[in-house]
């Protein structure tokens, strides 16, 4: 391996463990001053919070440090040459090796994951998973991710053997439709897999729903409850789906949980992001970015294969064992486009928030429902400055609270 390639690396996992120890400290600095400012805030929040730091820190090292090791230590190799056999072609040993790639990355986050989405979960009373059910949706995302992960990763490679120059192009230009054709059957045929979903569109509450999808001129959406105590005590609601799968989704959590107003707020918070065209936003500026990555992806690959002089047993990208190489400068682009990923999502969040309180003319519904929210799934009044820059989807509780009390409408 080149001199320059192994300072690279050394230099990047010294900058991932300096980041990571002051976002700890930066977090357990801003909770000693919640402690003063919200005296009420429990122990049981700051602990929890204290928890999900600690994966959130192993996470991300093992994010990095697995497709590492695999290339170093040539097991990707290995595995790539097992793969092939005496002559299989291109989509056999694209799916021989994902899934065994898949196993093993199974198997390493199956501990962490257990540990922070089973354990964890219940010892703060924020989980109604049986073992049982939590292991079926293990299983279900597996047998899923795997299988489409394994049966499409031979077009990508072909891409990159055909044309090992403007492959990087092709598959971007490529993104936009396939994430608008997951986003349109996503809802209807992958979702019910994991829950049941009901509808109410002719219920009391689904006909009030109704009013305001009529109102925001959506009318022919569909609205759905769905299964989700059976796997969690939090609650939330969400829209999903474009053209004819469109719809809206409540929790039976949340249903059985809020008041009426204040279901009909949180789903005119979700109402607000389709009309604001948030979904659509999420599509083509998610298909644009992947352009720019792919690009990034293949200069950055190839520049790191070239100077790891064969270090990892493979000298060309079209190698199928160059999986991991390519999920590691994945996962790299999008550790450092994620301030501007969350600053995106905030800003999108913070215009459904308006358009809430325009369809709705409900403030004390708004500040009530987000109130229990987040005092039933322990979270904080805001988290420290890095951490909302680099990770937070939404703006801060205290945000959004103080948004709802003095927000004037256009």
């Amino acid at each position: 391996m080149a001199r320059r390639l192994s300072i690279s690396i050394l230099l990047f996992f010294i900058f991932l463990l300096f980041f990571i120890g002051f976002v700890l400290a930066s977090e357990y600095k801003n909770m000693e001053n919640l402690r003063t400012e919200y005296p009420n805030i429990s122990e049981k929040a700051y602990s929890y919070r204290k928890s999900n730091l600690n994966i959130w820190a192993i996470k991300l090292i093992l994010k990095f440090l697995f497709p590492f090791l695999l290339l170093i230590t040539r097991l990707s190799n290995r595995i790539g040459v097992f793969s092939r056999g005496s002559g299989r072609n291109l989509f056999w040993a694209g799916f021989i090796y994902v899934i065994i790639f898949s196993i093993i990355d199974l198997l390493i986050a199956l501990p962490i994951d257990f540990y922070s989405g089973f354990i964890l979960k219940h010892r703060y009373g924020l989980s109604n998973q049986s073992l049982y059910r939590w292991l079926e949706i293990v299983f279900k995302n597996f047998v899923i991710n795997g299988l489409v992960f394994s049966l499409l990763i031979w077009f990508p490679y072909l891409l990159i053997y055909k044309s090992p120059n403007r492959w990087w192009l092709y598959l971007g230009l490529l993104t936009i439709p396939a994430i608008a054709f997951v986003t349109f059957i996503s809802p209807m045929y992958i979702d019910p897999i994991f829950n049941r979903y009901t509808s109410i569109k002719d219920d009391a509450l689904g006909q009030e729903i109704g009013v305001l999808l009529k109102r925001a001129g959506i009318e022919d959406a569909d609205i759905y409850r769905v299964d989700k105590s059976r796997d969690t005590k939090l609650m939330n609601a969400y829209m999903t789906g474009i053209f004819k799968s469109k719809r809206i989704v409540l929790w039976d959590t949340t249903m059985d949980k809020l008041e009426r107003d204040e279901v009909l707020s949180i789903t005119a918070h979700e109402i607000g992001h389709y009309v604001r065209g948030h979904i659509w936003r999420s599509i083509v500026l998610g298909g644009l970015f992947s352009i720019l990555l792919m690009f990034l992806i293949y200069k950055t690959s190839n520049w790191i294969l070239i100077r790891s002089n064969g270090s990892f047993g493979f000298n060309r990208l079209c190698n199928i064992s160059s999986i991991p190489l390519l999920i590691l400068v994945l996962n790299l682009y999008m550790f450092f486009a994620s301030p501007i990923i969350s600053l995106n999502s905030r800003q999108m969040e913070r215009e459904a928030d308006a358009y809430e309180i325009a369809l709705t003319q409900n403030r004390e519904a708004a500040v009530s429902s987000l109130n229990k929210l987040y005092k039933e799934s322990l979270s904080l009044p805001r988290v420290s400055t890095i951490f909302k820059i680099w990770y937070h989807s939404h703006p801060m509780p205290e945000e959004r609270i103080e948004f709802f009390k003095n927000y004037i409408e256009d």
